[in-house]
């Protein structure tokens, strides 16, 4: 385990043979983003206020890649905000649910590291490719 984050893929699965790929791990100043981005007041000594319409999202958008989804015409969707707000309700918990289990595991993972454990704990489903062979898996944050 070295003092930076290198950039790594993670592929979960979703329901229906869908997935996502993830970051499998934040860097400082994508954890300092993500927090700005939920807190929307921060009164000195007391506990940050956060934007109900930024909690989930911003962990999404930190961490997500790109997935696997598509149009009614069966054509990749490629990822991006605009994108994210359009998602059916129970597709969208199911990604923050994906990405925050992904995130416990790795956090139980770098603990253990830490400690000098081995660990053969994970995120489940994992793959180094993040493309399928439409190229339907990365895309861009607008």
């Amino acid at each position: 385990m070295g003092d930076f984050v290198r950039p790594e893929v993670v592929r979960l699965p979703l329901s229906g043979e869908r997935w996502i790929d993830v970051k499998k791990r934040l860097n400082a100043g994508e954890s300092r983003k993500m927090f700005a981005r939920v807190v929307k007041d921060m009164p000195a000594g007391a506990t940050p206020t956060l934007d109900p319409e930024q909690v989930g999202l911003t962990k999404l958008v930190a961490y997500l890649l790109g997935w696997s989804f598509t149009d009614d015409d069966g054509k990749p969707v490629p990822f991006s905000v605009a994108a994210l707000d359009n998602l059916d309700t129970g597709v969208y918990a199911e990604m923050i649910k994906a990405v925050d289990a992904h995130e416990d595991a790795q956090d139980v993972a770098r603990s253990a590291e830490k400690n000098g454990q081995s660990s053969g704990i994970a995120s489940s489903a994992t793959s180094s490719s993040p493309s399928d062979a439409t190229g339907a898996s990365i895309g861009s944050v607008n």
